[in-house]
């Protein structure tokens, strides 16, 4: 997800966490104070009424300037960055067109980059394991990297 490393490249510019939020209302609120309010077709992905209607009911707030908030980072990464931090995920940059920005030109490979030709699925966080099951899983990862250590002792499962 491009929000995240957005918020992770801010961090590492600010040395700070970007949008340190107490709960999801403080969080929309930092997040707003920093990116402005989203205009109505960029609220439109919102599949929540409630939370549609929560985010058009924000007081109106104009972005703010990165340079003004980075004032130390290049204005390759500030570019990056505003690409990376746009409230409608359909228009933000994506993994490959990030990966070919002049910010990452230097680290960028083409023949160490693959691609995933599709989509993780992860049917089993759906899953509603008890504390036991979900233990007896950990253990049985570990021990698919250390065979070894499936007779001792202080191994429980």
């Amino acid at each position: 997800d491009m929000w995240s490393v957005g918020c992770i490249v801010a961090e590492i510019l600010a040395r700070k966490p970007l949008f340190p939020g107490k709960d999801y209302i403080h969080q929309l609120n930092l997040i707003t104070d920093v990116i402005g309010t989203p205009a109505q077709e960029e609220m439109e992905h919102i599949q929540s009424e409630r939370a549609r209607k929560f985010m058009q009911s924000l007081k109106k707030k104009e972005k703010i300037k990165f340079e003004d908030q980075f004032p130390d980072a290049s204005p390759e990464a500030l570019d990056l960055l505003e690409k990376m931090l746009i409230f409608d995920p359909m228009q933000r940059i994506t993994v490959e067109e990030s990966l070919k920005h002049p910010y990452l030109e230097a680290l960028h490979d083409p023949e160490d980059e693959p691609e995933c030709p599709e989509k993780f699925v992860f049917e089993f966080e759906k899953e509603n394991l008890t504390k036991e099951q979900l233990k007896d899983l950990i253990v049985q990862e570990f021990l698919l990297y250390h065979p070894e250590l499936k007779d001792a002792s202080y191994i429980q499962y």
